[in-house]
Formats: structure tokens, sequence, C-alpha cells
């Protein structure tokens, strides 16, 4: 028998696909409403397994966030980074009682993990750096918190956490990019739009499911 909270968690699933045949659209609010609906009802599926009330925060103001990035402009970039860059601190705080201490160099695989994410991360933001102009100050911001994040997931046993938040870091590196580097007329900028999405939504999800058990795995 399918629960409540497990029919909410697969009508997110499926309206997060079927946002792959809506995203090519003009950017409208109702385009907009859509692509927020897949995490608000995250949300709703973290409400109703009991997932703490930071998580549900969060992925409220990924909704929000969302909703900014999905038009065009300064202004709404800044408000869907400001909305980003203040669900990752809800997800530090939440990652942060999970982690084990010594753990992060436990395992081999860690510290590479936690290098290799730090260098892709500089190595965007070098690429960006001129494009993004007075928005550096703020995505440097952002960065930081994320690589808080990413601490915070490498020091949690099991592997989901990481892969989650490792899939969010490719998603905002394919977005800085393609807002940044590459533009409108590159021809990698409509396979990264579509990858943006897979990337952020698979993330979104694997963190949600994760994090709201009685224990990261």
């Amino acid at each position: 028998m399918v629960t409540p909270a497990t029919g909410v968690l697969m009508l997110s699933v499926a309206l997060g696909l079927g946002y792959f045949r809506v995203l090519p659209r003009q950017k409208t609010y109702p385009r907009a409403a859509w692509k927020t609906l897949p995490i608000l009802l995250l949300a709703l599926y973290g409400l109703l397994v009991g997932a703490p009330a930071l998580l549900i925060l969060s992925l409220l103001l990924g909704a929000a966030g969302d909703g900014f990035l999905a038009f065009d402009g300064a202004r709404a970039f800044v408000g869907g980074l400001v909305a980003f860059l203040l669900s990752h601190l809800a997800y530090a705080v939440v990652m942060a009682p999970l982690g084990v201490p010594g753990l992060m160099f436990a395992d081999a695989w860690r510290p590479v993990a936690g290098a290799l994410i730090l260098v892709a991360t500089l190595a965007v933001v070098c690429l960006i750096r001129r494009q993004a102009g007075r928005l550096l100050p703020a995505i440097l911001a952002y960065v930081a918190v994320f690589l808080l994040v990413a601490w915070m997931a490498l020091r949690i046993p099991g592997p989901w956490v990481i892969l989650g938040t490792a899939i969010f870091i490719l998603s905002d590196t394919l977005l800085a990019l393609r807002r940044f580097r590459w533009g409108p007329d590159h021809r990698f900028d409509n396979p990264a739009g579509y990858a943006v999405w897979a990337t952020y939504y698979a993330a979104q999800l694997i963190l949600t499911v994760t994090l709201s058990s009685d224990r990261a795995i």
C-alpha cells in the first residue's frame, strides 16, 4: 500500500521528469510554478516523514530560488543566489550533527573527493570572475557556503549525502558556466539547461530522502 508520503514523493519525481518538456518553453509564471512544485513536494514529503525542520526550510528556500532563477535578469539571479545561499546554510546545520569526528581522513577517498571539489570549484570561479563583475563577491560567499556543506557531507558515514552534495555542486557549476561563460548562443547552452535541471533535481531528491531518515546512509 502506498503511503501519503510515498505518493507525494512519486508525484514530485513525476513532475520533476515532466519539467524537461516545459524547460525549453518561454519563461512564464506557469513555467516557473512547475519548476518550483517538485521541490515543494519534496518539502511536503519531508514534513510527512518527520524530517528535520531545517531540511524542510532548506527545500522551501530552494523552491524560492528556483522561482527567481526561472526568469532572466540580474535581480532575479541575485534573488536566486541569496535563496540558495540560505538553503545551503540550512543544509550545513542539518548535516553538522551527523558528522563523525576523524572520519574525513579515515577513508582515502574522502580527502581526495574534498580536494577535487575544492580545485574544481576554484577553477570555475577563475573562469567566470571577469564576466561576474560586481556579482563576484556574492558568488564567492555562495561558494564558501557550499564548500562548507561539502565539508559537512564528507564527515557523514555512507556515500549518499556526499553524492547528493557533489551532484548539487556539479549543477551549480554548469549553471555558472552557462550564465557567465557560455551565453545563450553557445553550442553547450541548450544541453547545459537540461543537465542543470537533471543534476539539481537528482541532488535535492537524494539529499531529501537520505537526510529525512533517522540517520544518514
